[in-house]
Formats: C-alpha cells, structure tokens, sequence
C-alpha cells in the first residue's frame, strides 16, 4: 500500500535515513553522514520554515517533500527539498511526490512553484525538465562549499 503523509519531528530518524540513502550528488565528496543529516532536519523542524510531506510504501518511509510557503513574488512557493532512497528512485515516487506537493500549493493559493538544486545535478535537472519546470537563472557560489558542486540553478513551474 502506498500513500502520501504529512511529517513531524517523530520522523526524524527516518528522514535521515532517506537523506542519507537518496545519495544526493555530492555528498560523499563532503563526508556528509547520516548523523548530520538527521542534525540539519533537526534544525529544519526547529525553524518552522517547512511543511514536510513522506510518501509511505508498505510502511516504509521511502521519500519525502518539503514545501516552504514563501519566496519571492506574488503568490510563489518554493520546494525545498525532495529525496527518495536510492532503491526506489526511477518508480515514479518524486514524481508522485512532486504532483502531491503542487495540489497541496494550489489549494493554499499559490500560482507558482520554485525550487533550487545543483546545477552539476544532470539527473535532477532532467527530472524536473521532465515534469515541467523551467530553467530560470544560475547563482555561482550559492552553496558556499569549498569543492564540488557550488552553482545553484532556480527552476519555476506555474500551478
């Protein structure tokens, strides 16, 4: 059985765990670990910027979504991050995920959604492409990390 739940701080373990199994681009190269990760959701709960969003699969939390309700212009939206463990990317999950979190902005009354990611991130910018978003602009040095990928890209998609 499979089905979309909102997030608290009880799923913090498992949200680490999804981060750590995602295998974001790059973060090996920076030694990220699994206890970091869990400590950045953390402080991610503790801000209250979020609204955090799993999709569940015969129990298992397997990927989640976040959805800042705020960013620059009028009536904009910006997804903050989604990750899916590695096992399950290619079934459909960040898309479905992605589809969940644009109705969910849609009934707040947002028309549009935002989003950031790497710009060596080849693969996350063809998935996004793939679901309709639209290569905005690049900002050099956004990430601020010392190696690796340090170029952010912003994406937009009207809803």
């Amino acid at each position: 059985m499979e089905k979309i739940i909102k997030l608290n701080k009880k799923h913090v373990e498992e949200l680490g765990l999804i981060d750590y199994e995602s295998e974001h681009q790059g973060d090996r190269e920076r030694n990220v670990t699994k206890d970091s990760m869990k400590k950045e959701i953390i402080g991610r709960f503790h801000k209250k910027q979020e609204v955090f969003f799993g999709y569940k699969k015969d129990n298992e939390l397997i990927g989640y979504v976040t959805l800042k309700p705020f960013f620059p212009g009028y009536h904009h939206c910006e997804v903050y991050w989604l990750a899916v463990k590695k096992r399950f990317q290619g079934q459909g999950v960040g898309r479905k995920l992605m589809e969940f979190i644009e109705k969910y902005a849609k009934k707040k009354g947002f028309r549009k959604v935002c989003l950031y990611t790497g710009k060596d991130m080849i693969k996350t910018r063809g998935f996004y492409e793939k679901i309709g978003y639209n290569l905005i602009n690049e900002f050099p040095g956004y990430y601020g990390f010392l190696t690796g990928n340090t170029t952010a890209v912003l994406y937009t998609k009207e809803i």
